[in-house]
């Protein structure tokens, strides 16, 4: 087992995470729901990047071990992300009405790159991303 997921055989998945300076820290607990990469305007201009990777987990699985974040409504009424107010670090979504899931991006997860289970299975609001941004791969056809 990855040292990402602390688990026993009868024990749920456990995995941490957290922002760059340390403030904001956290556990979540329960299976991985809909690991995604999103392009929306949103995830961009928040970002900086074209796209973010987003991994739920089970509301009542995730645990504040620091600081919460500060959040600011995307959305509003809708959305909140959640970012560490020291070091500006993107760790999480949240609609308001639902309770039961929390949106973390994968990479404020420990060891983020080396968990199986938070491969994207789906790319969200690709008609949205920067045009730039290769839409059909093509790459490897032209090899060989």
């Amino acid at each position: 087992m990855s040292e990402a997921v602390a688990a026993n055989v009868s024990g749920p998945e456990v995995r941490s995470g957290g922002c760059l300076c340390g403030k904001v820290r956290f556990t979540v607990t329960g299976p991985v729901d809909d690991p995604h990469i999103c392009a929306c305007e949103h995830c961009a201009k928040r970002s900086g990047a074209p796209f973010q990777w987003w991994v739920g987990f089970p509301m009542a699985g995730l645990e504040w071990t620091g600081a919460e974040p500060t959040w600011f409504d995307t959305y509003p009424g809708k959305t909140a992300r959640g970012f560490c107010g020291a070091c500006g670090t993107h760790i999480a979504a949240r609609d308001y009405g639902d309770d039961t899931v929390i949106g973390i991006l994968a990479t404020a997860l420990d060891r983020h790159d080396t968990d199986p289970a938070l491969v994207p299975t789906n790319l969200n609001r690709l008609a949205e991303a920067a045009t730039w941004l290769a839409q059909d791969d093509n790459r490897h056809a032209a090899a060989g």
